[in-house]
């Protein structure tokens, strides 16, 4: 095999780009007997990587004297023949990217963890805890989960990652076949998209807090003076809680098997995750009381534990990969930004939720930026997505959420739904769905997809899925290959998309999209805003509320992808230089204090002659509270002598969705322009364009235009037709198109001009 490489989030084989297109199979759900055919069958629909996980619970056995073995040769079991499955894979020439867990979700018992590391079965293992104390479940079948950095557990996971690693390195050489790993699953039990309230509380937990303290702060009298305390050790620095705020908790119950006493639960049962008032929610006003913010000092109780969940999450991964000790490329897959996405799992149990007050649900963005520190973590993995966001293609919110994850950095979108009709929105069951979001999470900057997962299985095993098999007779409900090894319409949609990007994706990741503005992240204003919904908590006189995601970044990029610019965004504090000189313009909403280098670097910006839209209180002091002016007397200056390059105002410019309105009175005008109600997202290479287009129209032909630079396409399209046309010297040099809408049952004709040339056609076609 050639020789496969990474950087700059995408796959390079021998020195040239490298379009992952992949597959995830669950050789652990299905018979030894039919992986050979399944494997066929996705090579032939071009799939050139599979991906899989490799369960910890599947593969730990006990002999009769109840000593623990594994067991990778399929002697206890043939779907645990995992030397066997990668045998299989290499022989037919795929590459492959494995998923060691320890914790792996894919709606297993305990995530994939083994019955030994849950509290819920061992008496002796600690839990995770939440903010009130109480254990952290696996919502799917309620069993409690570990405490990540107890000595029991982690000892458990070394042996275990020591153990698959062997398994996994024989497949590990320059030209093999595997290609990258991926410890654990959405970060750290699947909580990259969580509140920072929902894990990280358990005693082992806490004492690594208050290292992170001692690290942050150098010594106990500068951590009493920052904060305003007077504390006689960093052991009496408390996490915040929701309680402090106002928040009451008593609605949530404990359960039997807690984990305080280490009883087994009641017979697991799954959660349906989301928005519940009665669970937990906010005292009226007037008994808030001192719990509303008062004092600046402390704000940095919740920057403080938001850089805790940052490394806690970042540094769990970086133990695992060190565990595993393999020389590839390491992958993430963070959940999408998005708010709580509802799953219809079976048997649901309300004390295995953690439901999120509504009044702070608008705040999820700010909790995917206070606690995944993309450009702060470069070095240790590679940005991966997941995009389980809702059906884009009836949803714009979802497709903007879909442009924004895959945006965030580029890389491989390690999880789109081919399959799951039945977990989660019925619509899934239909090609047209995963077609337009597969497309989408590429228009996005994602250099590679898989399908997840091409294969229905049946070989159901009692000790991986109590709960998923009580959902439907297969894993998943509707995947492209069925159960009995027979290709449905959903195959045929995958074989049309994968083989157009066979043919045109290496292409296409030479490409960029010119970003149009940057919104800068600032991890430490949405740690703040993550617990502060609205001015009730609030009482500081004469500054505003940090914001970064919510009343920022997200109403900037909606604001902006509705009218055609292309957004940005990346971290003030953590990114490189070279990503202040990529977009035309940098979009930053500022609060009474920022850290002293962030301020040199904008200052400086602003001196060089850059372009920055800002707004909010300009920053009079660092983030250790001591006097700090640089960007605001650099703002100041800028304004006093009529740049033209800095606009400030006070009030929010991003909040109220007219930022792209504000961009274009700058005289900032997009490089493309649509018709009302089509998206388009436009990468190139010099004279090499990839457009991509997504029609949110339901029934009907409608006459569509999409002018990029010095071009014009102009288009007949129906309802929800999406694809992608590349313009190649003035000319139509390929194009993909799904006009077929199994959702509404219609096949549009679709027509296609460039100049002189027209391309069309009905149903879903391509030039290949």
């Amino acid at each position: 095999m050639p020789d496969i490489s990474y950087r700059d989030g995408r796959f390079w084989r021998d020195g040239s780009p490298f379009f992952l297109i992949a597959a995830d199979y669950p050789y652990f759900r299905d018979r030894r007997d039919n992986w050979q055919d399944r494997l066929e069958k996705q090579q032939a629909a071009g799939v050139n990587t599979i991906t899989f996980y490799i369960p910890w619970r599947h593969h730990l056995r006990f002999d009769e004297r109840g000593n623990r073995f594994y067991d990778f040769d399929g002697r206890t079991k043939d779907s645990r023949d995992v030397i066997g499955y990668m045998q299989r894979i290499e022989a037919l020439g795929l590459y492959m990217i494995v998923k060691p867990g320890p914790f792996i979700h894919s709606e297993l018992n305990i995530g994939g963890l083994p019955d030994l590391v849950s509290p819920s079965f061992n008496r002796a293992m600690p839990a995770a805890r939440r903010h009130h104390g109480r254990p952290a479940f696996w919502s799917y079948d309620a069993s409690i989960l570990p405490a990540a950095l107890e000595p029991k557990f982690d000892d458990l996971a070394r042996e275990w990652l020591e153990t698959v690693s062997e398994v996994i390195r024989p497949f590990v050489r320059p030209g093999g076949p595997v290609i990258a790993l991926q410890p654990n699953d959405e970060t750290l039990y699947c909580t990259s998209n969580d509140p920072p309230w929902q894990i990280g509380y358990e005693p082992s937990g806490v004492r690594y807090y208050q290292k992170l303290l001692a690290e942050r702060y150098g010594d106990l009298a500068n951590y009493n003076r920052v904060h305003g305390t007077e504390h006689q050790a960093l052991e009496f620095a408390e996490p915040p809680r929701l309680a402090d705020l106002g928040f009451n908790v008593g609605g949530a119950t404990a359960s039997p098997g807690d984990g305080s006493s280490g009883g087994a639960p009641s017979p697991p049962t799954p959660a349906i995750s989301g928005v519940d008032p009665q669970a937990v929610h906010a005292a009226p006003p007037g008994e808030r009381g001192v719990s509303a913010i008062a004092r600046r000092e402390d704000l940095l109780r919740y920057v403080d534990w938001a850089e805790y969940q940052w490394r806690l999450r970042r540094d769990i991964y970086v133990r695992y990969k060190q565990y595993l000790d393999i020389d590839l490329p390491y992958l993430t897959n963070y959940a999408g930004i998005t708010p709580p996405i509802v799953e219809n799992v079976p048997d649901h149990k309300d004390h295995a939720s953690e439901k999120i007050p509504a009044e702070l649900a608008p705040q999820y963005p700010e909790w995917w930026f206070a606690m995944n520190r993309i450009e702060r973590d470069a070095a240790d993995y590679h940005y991966g997505m997941i995009s389980w966001l809702g059906v884009a293609a009836y949803d714009r919110d979802v497709f903007d959420r879909y442009i924004n994850t895959a945006r965030r950095a580029r890389g491989i979108n390690m999880e789109e739904n081919w399959g799951f009709g039945t977990l989660y929105d019925h619509r899934s069951r239909y090609p047209v769905v995963p077609f337009f979001q597969t497309l989408a999470s590429v228009a996005g900057g994602a250099t590679g997809y898989v399908i997840f997962t091409c294969v229905n299985t049946e070989y159901w095993d009692p000790s991986l899925d109590r709960i998923t098999k009580l959902q439907c007779n297969t894993f998943p409900s509707h995947a492209p290959i069925d159960e009995h090894g027979v290709c449905h319409p959903m195959y045929d949609t995958a074989c049309l998309l994968n083989r157009w990007f066979a043919k045109h994706g290496n292409d296409f990741l030479q490409a960029e999209v010119e970003f149009d503005c940057a919104y800068l992240l600032y991890a430490p204003y949405a740690a703040i805003s993550s617990w502060i919904p609205d001015e009730r908590y609030w009482t500081l006189a004469d500054a505003g509320i940090p914001r970064c995601g919510r009343q920022g970044f997200e109403e900037f990029s909606r604001s902006l992808q509705q009218a055609g610019y292309a957004p940005a965004m990346f971290e003030l504090d953590a990114a490189p230089p070279k990503y202040f000189d990529k977009p035309r313009a940098l979009a930053f909403h500022s609060a009474f204090f920022l850290d002293a280098d962030s301020q040199e670097r904008l200052a400086a910006f602003i001196e060089g002659g850059g372009r920055l839209f800002i707004s909010g209180d300009l920053p009079t002091v660092d983030l250790t509270w001591r006097t700090y002016t640089r960007l605001k007397e650099a703002v100041e200056r800028a304004v006093q002598r009529g740049a033209a390059e800095v606009a400030y105002q006070r009030e929010n410019l991003f909040a109220d969705g007219r930022f792209a309105e504000r961009l274009n009175s700058a005289g900032i005008e997009p490089n493309v322009r649509t018709s009302p109600d089509l998206r388009a997202h436009v990468y190139r290479n010099g004279d090499d364009y990839f457009v991509f287009f997504f029609n949110f129209d339901v029934a009907g032909r409608y006459e569509k235009f999409i002018e990029f630079y010095d071009y014009r396409l102009d288009l007949v399209v129906g309802s929800k037709t999406s694809g992608v046309v590349r313009v190649t010297d003035d000319r139509l040099a390929g194009w993909l198109v799904k006009a077929r809408n199994e959702v509404e049952d219609i096949s549009d004709h679709v027509r296609i001009r460039l100049g002189d040339q027209m391309i069309e056609g009905t149903g879903d076609f391509s030039s290949e």
